[in-house]
């Protein structure tokens, strides 16, 4: 990234951002540099958050942002509920950060504080415990994280007319392309999650908002960014107008030419022929969709309460794959959902067999504290979840296997990442979210974020190899 993190915007988290503290009586015109680690768990809603968190934070005090292994003052977490998977992993990184630096404070934020505060207060290593509702007033909860003094509890519900805010964010370190939250929260009652407790109701930021957003992002350099929100294919129904997601997409791409913008996860319902036109027209839209599936089986989706049938599930992805065969089509499912029988996760079997996906997700369910699906009957042995997911990841990986094949040959463009797991070579994203491997050399020049064209030339042990055109 020419102007990005190799540039001005690199210095400057390099050095501490000495902000002045506001004047109150006695207190000094600066107070001392405060250091914080910030750690992300979870979606790329809370990468955005995480930044957010960071800014707001730089207009209450001196900070110097360091590394979750080097030594801090605060270290913040900024945690997800989605499984109970992503609770333990928050919880043994605060229990971390205290066995490393006694002194320390660590504050859990997010969406597990959100809808578990209690239980998080109750464990030592956590000082302060700051939902999704209060977190981005940082000047009411920063001094009981510092002092101690106070409620350990910062977390209230969310009101039912809640409105999208978020400042504007200048750049994502570490990353090559860029993520805007243009949604938030979810209106949707899905019986195995609670992602509507820990994020309120839905709600959307404003076109013009998201331009200024994007239009900053690419200020600093960023030629790709990510529009992600929690029900995104419901942007706009808040809003006063008649705008949805693809009008949204097309004002984007209308302000800033030189931006190619992808999209993050996205339900099967909100698959319009609009939008699916958008894609065949604009090669600036990334040629990927993710389509949060669930499952192939009627009763489960049912169960589940999904919006939709297996019959619209297959009509959207048969949608999708007539795009073209080089389209990435991702997907997400659980299985062992409670009542799901040998039958239904044989439909959720053939619904990926019969489409050419380009890789899956597969999760066991995870039971929710509070959530409908922890009562309903025929809660399925782990057992039998652990086999099937095996099964769907095995076939999951051959069509991703299938996928890769069909790309060698072709030119593709994509974005230089940071750092490689290859020794000699640059690791690089298509536009079709295929990861390659480009051979490097000292005077190629290539540099995070840059937009390449490359053709692919083989798949070898898992990995796709390409070199620039």
């Amino acid at each position: 990234m020419k102007d990005g993190m190799d540039g001005p915007l690199q210095e400057l988290r390099a050095r501490p951002l000495r902000i002045p503290a506001p004047a109150t009586g006695t207190q000094a015109p600066y107070e001392a540099v405060l250091r914080v680690a910030f750690h992300t768990l979870g979606c790329r809603l809370n990468q955005y958050d995480t930044e957010s968190l960071r800014l707001r934070l730089s207009e209450q005090r001196a900070l110097r942002v360091v590394t979750w292994d080097e030594p801090a003052d605060l270290y913040i977490l900024n945690s997800c509920t989605v499984t109970a998977k992503a609770e333990h992993e928050c919880r043994r990184l605060a229990r971390q950060a205290k066995e490393r630096h006694p002194g320390c404070r660590v504050v859990v934020a997010g969406c597990y504080a959100q809808t578990q505060p209690d239980s998080l207060a109750r464990l030592p290593e956590v000082d302060l415990v700051v939902g999704n509702s209060t977190k981005d007033d940082v000047a009411a909860w920063l001094p009981a994280a510092l002092s101690g003094a106070g409620s350990r509890v910062q977390v209230e519900p969310f009101a039912g007319n809640a409105a999208f805010t978020a400042p504007l964010v200048d750049a994502f370190p570490g990353r090559s392309r860029a993520v805007v939250k243009v949604q938030d929260g979810c209106d949707l009652r899905c019986t195995y999650c609670a992602i509507w407790q820990a994020r309120g109701p839905g709600r959307s930021r404003t076109a013009d908002d998201v331009i200024a957003q994007l239009a900053r992002l690419c200020e600093g350099g960023y030629r790709e960014a990510v529009l992600t929100g929690v029900q995104l294919g419901g942007w706009g129904r808040d809003l006063a107008g008649k705008e949805r997601l693809p009008d949204l997409l097309w004002r984007c791409l209308d302000a800033l030419p030189d931006l190619r913008l992808r999209l993050s996860s996205m339900h099967p319902n909100e698959i319009g022929d609009d939008l699916l036109g958008l894609y065949a027209a604009e090669p600036r839209l990334r040629p990927h969709l993710h389509l949060s599936l669930q499952s192939g089986a009627d009763s489960v989706l049912k169960n589940m309460k999904r919006p939709y049938r297996s019959a619209g599930a297959r009509r959207a992805v048969a949608k999708v794959a007539g795009l073209g065969r080089a389209f990435g089509i991702g997907a997400d499912f659980i299985v062992g959902f409670p009542g799901e029988t040998d039958a239904d996760f044989e439909d959720t079997m053939r619904l990926v067999e019969d489409f050419p996906f380009s890789y899956v997700h597969v999760f066991r369910y995870s039971a929710r504290p509070g959530t409908v699906a922890t009562r309903l009957p025929g809660q399925v042995p782990g057992a039998t979840s652990s086999r099937r997911a095996a099964e769907l990841r095995a076939l999951s990986g051959s069509k991703r296997e299938a996928f890769r094949r069909g790309l060698v040959g072709g030119v593709f463009e994509a974005v230089v990442e940071n750092g490689s797991d290859l020794p000699g070579c640059h690791q690089a994203t298509t536009g079709n979210f295929e990861t390659v491997m480009i051979p490097a050399a000292p005077a190629d020049g290539l540099r995070p974020g840059d937009l390449v064209a490359v053709r692919i030339d083989h798949e070898r042990d898992g990995r796709l190899y390409a070199r620039t055109v």
